[in-house]
């Protein structure tokens, strides 16, 4: 008969021979305490014993807790000191989370419970609950078919909220930390040609957008567009200083500073965008003599015919409509700023100085995203290879 360790007690009871062990443990309050716990094999009562010392011994133990991931989720989200469009986003990307596994507790998910999330968003089975659901989704059961984009937020959110239970002890690992991110596809990244822009412009020179067109096709964010006002715009010197953003929040817009500290940025117009951009305050002029007290007074950029800014959903309609009636490829508002970044670097400018112009945080992101060749550029590649090496085209020469 195997030895019974000092720290087993061994219990005779009606229900048959019990094991029990007392596991010195630290609670959430920092305390120590005894967890009592009794198994029907000695090996089971020595494992669980066992594990716990070594737990405690590399200080990755935790005690029991009963929080469930709806609570955790939402406790994440109070603690977060971000915009409304921010927390929007949070929101909605935590959705499948706490609809998937809300009500089991987060010490007993697993990294398959969220590879299972990960793949019902990817195949379009995931189920909707109703917490945080707006009003407008709360009768749809399915959700549509995710894309890499859409699901790898939803795995960064959801390591971010197992991350902070770790930090806070509630759990000795993170079980997202191992599920990998979805890979983004070039398909997911559609722009215009160089040509195809140039058309766009010149079809829609005189259209009452047609500057915010312009400024979308300079690399600038829908909100940093909106929030453009003459004040920011230097007619004379060419400059214009993004320091403004107007994003959709529920029930309105929020006006604020731009997405990131590296958004606030000075940038010199191309000409096109000049002159553009005088014809823009002619009319705006034009239009208040016109209208009277009916004009509204902004002070923006962008505003539609009476003065009235645009709210940013009416601008990527108003884009779409656009892109449509001059049968030009579906790309979206957002995608003008892509095909930006993507003719600049076609062009051969360094990366580091598009990632300025764009106003990212750093240039890693920026080569991650727009460090790819596009087929025309392969192409010229070949030209210049075959230039190089002679131009032969006859097999023969080659030997």
């Amino acid at each position: 008969m195997a030895k019974i360790p000092d720290y087993v007690k061994v219990l005779d009871l009606d229900s048959g021979r019990r094991y029990e062990v007392r596991p010195e443990v630290t609670g959430l309050d920092g305390k120590r305490k005894q967890q009592r716990k009794r198994f029907k094999t000695l090996k089971e009562a020595t494992d669980f014993y066992t594990r716990i010392a070594s737990d405690r011994s590399r200080g990755v133990h935790v005690a029991p807790s009963e929080l469930t991931v709806e609570a955790a989720v939402d406790a994440w989200l109070a603690g977060q000191r971000v915009r409304t469009k921010t927390m929007t986003g949070y929101i909605t990307a935590l959705r499948p989370l706490v609809d998937h596994l809300g009500g089991k507790a987060v010490q007993a998910v697993t990294k398959a419970d969220i590879e299972k999330v990960v793949a019902a968003l990817r195949g379009g089975t995931s189920q909707m609950g109703t917490w945080n659901a707006p009003e407008k989704i709360k009768g749809k059961q399915t959700r549509a078919a995710w894309g890499p984009s859409g699901t790898n937020h939803f795995i960064r959110r959801s390591r971010a909220v197992f991350e902070d239970l770790v930090q806070q002890g509630v759990l000795g690992r993170n079980p997202a930390a191992l599920v990998q991110p979805v890979p983004m596809t070039r398909n997911e990244l559609r722009t215009l040609t160089g040509a195809q822009a140039e058309r766009l412009l010149a079809a829609t020179r005189n259209d009452v957008f047609a500057v915010a067109w312009r400024l979308a096709l300079m690399g600038l964010r829908r909100g940093e567009i909106l929030g453009l006002d003459w004040d920011s715009v230097d007619l004379d010197a060419g400059l214009l200083t993004v320091r403004s953003n107007r994003a959709p929040v529920p029930g309105g817009v929020e006006v604020g500073s731009p997405k990131t500290a590296a958004g606030l940025r000075t940038l010199p117009m191309p000409a096109e965008l000049t002159v553009a951009m005088k014809q823009a305050r002619k009319q705006q002029r034009e239009r208040r003599l016109a209208l009277g007290s009916k004009w509204v007074e902004s002070g923006l950029v962008v505003v539609g015919e009476d003065g009235t800014p645009p709210h940013p959903d009416t601008l990527s309609h108003a884009w779409a409509e656009t892109i449509a009636a001059h049968k030009l490829p579906a790309v979206r508002l957002h995608d003008a700023r892509h095909t930006c970044a993507t003719l600049m670097h076609q062009d051969g400018v360094p990366l580091a100085v598009i990632s300025a112009w764009l106003g990212h945080t750093n240039a890693a992101f920026t080569l991650a995203t727009y460090g790819h060749s596009s087929d025309d550029s392969l192409a010229a590649a070949a030209q210049r290879l075959d230039a190089l090496t002679g131009g032969r085209s006859n097999p023969a020469e080659a030997k």
